[in-house]
């Protein structure tokens, strides 16, 4: 069976980086619908706002005015953790394995995967959601 997620969320401030993983979360075909940030702080008001949450958030860690930590900070001190369940995938370039340790230490709604972004990644992290959450909608 495939697995679909209903929303996905991409935040991540380089738009040839948000073109490229809109082609390839479309060649995995694991979501109705993908949004995308260039700003942190837009994908937060857009949460805040009481739109329809998504299953998964793929979220850059370098970017300017709030980075991946900053949000993720505000994520958790808004308790959307609490009450969705939600995703969130550090999606990054670094290099730097200080990163990956600060990712697993937050619950189980948090995984790391360096970038590119693949096919087989989000295959990956769809069955994740499935597994942890129960969310597959056909």
């Amino acid at each position: 069976m495939e697995i679909k997620l209903k929303r996905i969320l991409v935040i991540d401030d380089d738009e040839t980086s948000n073109f490229i993983n809109e082609i390839i979360i479309g060649r995995a075909e694991i979501a109705h619908d993908v949004k995308v940030f260039i700003c942190a702080n837009e994908a937060l008001e857009y949460l805040k706002n009481g739109n329809d949450f998504p299953d998964l958030i793929l979220l850059d860690i370098n970017m300017p005015f709030i980075d991946g930590w900053e949000f993720l900070q505000a994520y958790f001190d808004c308790r959307f953790n609490q009450k969705h369940k939600t995703l969130i995938c550090m999606l990054s370039s670094s290099i730097y394995e200080s990163d990956r340790t600060r990712a697993a230490s937050y619950p189980d709604r948090v995984e790391f995967i360096s970038k590119p972004l693949t096919v087989e990644s989000l295959h990956e992290l769809a069955t994740i959601v499935k597994e942890r959450y129960a969310k597959v909608l056909d």
